[in-house]
Formats: structure tokens, C-alpha cells, sequence
């Protein structure tokens, strides 16, 4: 602990402190820029949810929206380079579900070949 009693740990969790974020970061690192792409990748979140989270995480500098036409029908999303900053995270998580959790039930070649995947998007060498 510092002087201060900053705990880093929780502060950095406290900017961690919606459900979806880690969700939505990943489905940019893996290719994804737009609201119906990630509204399609979480069917369980809320077109709500979904925007209030997106708001959110470009408040806090996690990603950049960008409009390309005077509608606003075509927004993309991109990350910052503090949310690239959340890649070895990201893996990280994604590693112990399949290590220590496996839902997915999948074999030990499955997940290595799951995980490389994940590292290429995450871009962790």
C-alpha cells in the first residue's frame, strides 16, 4: 500500500465495475466495431446496457467512437491506447476459464488451440 491508502487493485477494478466491459474489450481486440456486432456477440445484454457500457468506456477512455456519416448510422468503436493496455488482462481471464472453469468443456488440444487464438487477438506473444 502506498502513503495514501490507494489500494491498486480495487481502483483499477472500480474502473472495471460494469459487467460487459472485459466482453466489449474483447470483441474489439477480435475484430468487432460496431454496436449490432457486439449486441450480437452478448444477446443477453440490453440494446440499453449496451449503449450506457459503450458511453461509459469512451468516458473513461477506453475506446474512441468514431461517426462516418451525418446520420450517425455508421459509428465505430476503437480502442484507445489504454484499452489496448487491457490486453494481457483479457488473456488472462480467458486462460484461467479455460484452464480452471471450461464451460466450454473442451480437451486439452481444444483449449491450446483456443488460447493461441486468443493470444493472436489479444496480441500477446
Amino acid at each position: 500500500m502506498t502513503e495514501n491508502n490507494i489500494c491498486p487493485i480495487g481502483n483499477t477494478l472500480d474502473l472495471f465495475n460494469r459487467k460487459w466491459i472485459f466482453c466489449i474489450l474483447s470483441n474489439i481486440f477480435r475484430g468487432m466495431t460496431h454496436f449490432s456486432e457486439f449486441k450480437q456477440a452478448n444477446p443477453t445484454i440490453s440494446n440499453h446496457i449496451l449503449a450506457q457500457t459503450l458511453k461509459y468506456m469512451e468516458e473513461n477512455d477506453l475506446i474512441i467512437k468514431t461517426v462516418n456519416d451525418e446520420y450517425g448510422n455508421d459509428t465505430e468503436y476503437s480502442l484507445t491506447e489504454k484499452g489496448r493496455k487491457t490486453n494481457r488482462i483479457l488473456y488472462d481471464i480467458t486462460e484461467f476459464y479455460f484452464n480452471e472453469l471450461n464451460y466450454a468443456e473442451l480437451n486439452d488440444d481444444e483449449i491450446k488451440e483456443t488460447l493461441k487464438d486468443y493470444r493472436n487477438s489479444f496480441e500477446i506473444e
